[in-house]
């Protein structure tokens, strides 16, 4: 690949790194490594969504313990600024995929 356009993508790259919510992304991901009560949730949730595909009655309790994780306000905190950065991420490889259909066709 043309070491140009690798140059251009680390500065996207960068750029992204160095954005307010990559940077908020990354304080809530410490804060939710050191809150228990979130981590116990998101753990509970995992196994309870392993469970549910062997046993259905598991089904009611991990809707449960979905809510609870998410009414957790740092939990959407966090979750909002996830999607805020896949957006981001959508609209730049979006913008790439349409500049390159309308070049090639």
């Amino acid at each position: 690949m043309n070491n140009e356009i690798l140059l251009k993508v680390d500065e996207l790259l960068l750029s992204v790194e160095k954005s307010s919510d990559y940077q908020k992304y990354l304080m809530l991901q410490d804060e939710i490594k050191k809150n228990k009560e979130v981590t116990r949730l998101i753990n509970e949730v995992r196994v309870l969504q392993k469970d549910v595909t062997h046993h259905l009655d598991k089904k009611d309790l991990l809707e449960e313990k979905q809510k609870e994780l998410e009414d957790n306000p740092l939990y959407r905190e966090y979750q909002n600024v996830v999607a805020e950065i896949n957006n981001t991420f959508a609209i730049i490889e979006s913008t790439i995929n349409n500049y390159f259909y309308h070049k090639l066709n």
